[in-house]
């Protein structure tokens, strides 16, 4: 039989890996000497590899995947070139589908992603940022702490005193100190003491940066969405800025309705055969798009759902909680076109890390005397203080109005999603710009003489009614 040597590194490998189920005794047995090594290192960075089950890896697979094909990769390309503005973020769904509100934490989630995408668009218009480093190295032994001869005394007469009031009350003392919250059997056990840092060497790092722009113009184009086999789900959105998109938000504020249809995007299907062609794939629709209906006109959508969290069998509950559930989509809805027309974005954030090695003296008074220790730590803080806020509002919108809303149940966990879709048309303003400021007109009824005669024929009522009056 040949005999298989291993260093000791290589056994502590070996060893790691058979219990961590990579690699079976009978494998390394079986393997010469040589081919140990390579045997150990391929398990090793078999298991460095990431886990692909995980969501948030999945979803940055699905990003790569979008900007590198179709519609994603053309974004990208024209962003390259300086014509547009073009990003992604992601945020995870903070609870699991268990819970009665997962949906409303999914539209949460997608909200999240929408404003670190905002962020980084208005850092990239224009960002204030300070950073400050701090490198310290302190050493000094005669730093370690020790007590006075008075000290000790004190110490032990606290403690006697201590003593002999536990004996003297028992369980009543035991109680006092429970209602504040203090272990009886610890309290004394924990005899006086003093603590001093002898030695540190660290390295630190603080950064603050703020942006604060407009955010009109801004809509996303692509929201995205991964989950794995326990629930966790992790959202994404894309977002798109440019200056002829921006213009045509300006022209929809100011022509007030008076803009012209486009001939070479005149869609085969009207708006609503558009949306109503798959309502499921609502569930993956959030914000505002500009689509094009039947004529060529430019029109806005927005999007707005929410989840219905009531899982009994009494109707008027249910029904109760699905329209608050509609109301809050149509919120949502709304709020796109305020942000889209008018709003502005800001994003602070405060960084730190440091890395730090230190020594610290401990001297722990005790009834027999003073037990001096030293303890060493090493550590790496890392602290992130970070807020983003937009901020959006429209005056006296004309033209919008609820297309459709829907009720659909997630494929996957079956919770109750609402949704209602707006639409904003050019047409639609004008007409709710006529109803608004309509004015009657006098008519003046000119008076005609007929002579009678007595004749025969047939007679219909008056049409008084003409297409035109609607």
């Amino acid at each position: 039989m040949t005999t298989i040597r291993i260093n000791t590194r290589l056994t502590a490998l070996a060893a790691t890996l058979f219990f961590a189920g990579y690699v079976s005794a009978q494998e390394l047995a079986e393997q010469p000497a040589a081919a140990v090594d390579q045997l150990i290192e391929k398990e090793i960075s078999q298991a460095a590899e990431p886990d692909f089950n995980d969501p948030g890896l999945k979803i940055e697979a699905l990003l790569e995947q979008f900007e590198t094909n179709g519609l994603g990769k053309k974004f990208l390309a024209r962003a390259n070139q300086g014509d547009l503005y073009y990003t992604t973020a992601s945020a995870p769904v903070m609870v699991k589908p268990e819970n009665r509100e997962w949906g409303n934490f999914r539209v949460m989630a997608y909200k999240e992603a929408l404003l670190k995408a905002q962020a980084k668009y208005v850092e990239s218009l224009g960002v204030t940022i300070t950073s400050e480093s701090i490198q310290k190295l302190f050493d000094d032994k005669t730093k370690m702490p020790s007590f006075s001869q008075q000290e000790l005394r004190s110490s032990s007469k606290i403690v006697e005193i201590l003593n002999k009031l536990e004996a003297y009350a028992g369980g009543v003392l035991d109680e006092k100190l429970e209602e504040l919250n203090i272990d009886p059997s610890e309290y004394n056990a924990a005899p006086p003491e003093k603590r001093a840092l002898l030695f540190q060497r660290s390295v630190e790092e603080r950064t603050v940066s703020k942006a604060r722009q407009s955010l009109a113009g801004v809509i996303p184009v692509k929201t995205f969405e991964a989950y794995d086999d326990k629930g966790n789900h992790v959202v994404a959105v894309a977002i798109i800025a440019s200056s002829r998109f921006r213009q045509f938000v300006d022209d929809v504020i100011k022509s007030k309705g008076d803009i012209a249809a486009n001939p070479e995007r005149v869609s085969s299907k009207t708006v609503m055969e558009q949306l109503r062609s798959n309502k499921p794939a609502l569930l993956d629709e959030f914000g505002i798009r500009r689509i094009y209906d039947e004529q060529g006109y430019p029109v806005l959508i927005s999007f707005g759902q929410s989840s219905n969290p009531y899982r009994g069998s009494d109707y008027q509950v249910r029904a109760d909680n699905r329209d608050l559930s509609y109301a809050s989509a149509k919120s949502q809805a709304y709020a796109n076109f305020a942000y889209l027309f008018k709003s502005t974005a800001s994003s602070t954030e405060e960084n730190g890390q440091k890395a730090s090695r230190t020594t610290t003296g401990t001297a722990r008074a005790e009834q027999d005397g003073v037990t001096n220790t030293e303890e060493s730590a090493l550590n790496f803080i890392r602290t992130v203080d970070r807020e983003i806020k937009a901020r959006g509002s429209v005056k006296n919108l004309s033209g919008t109005k609820e297309l459709l809303r829907w009720t659909v149940k997630h494929p996957v966990h079956g919770h109750e999603i609402n949704g209602v879709v707006y639409i904003w048309h050019p047409l639609a303003e004008l007409n709710a710009r006529s109803l608004k400021n309509f004015k009657a007109k006098k008519v003046v009824v000119a008076e005609h003489k007929h002579k009678q005669k007595a004749i025969s024929g047939v007679s219909s009522s008056a049409d008084r009614m003409s297409a035109d009056d609607f």
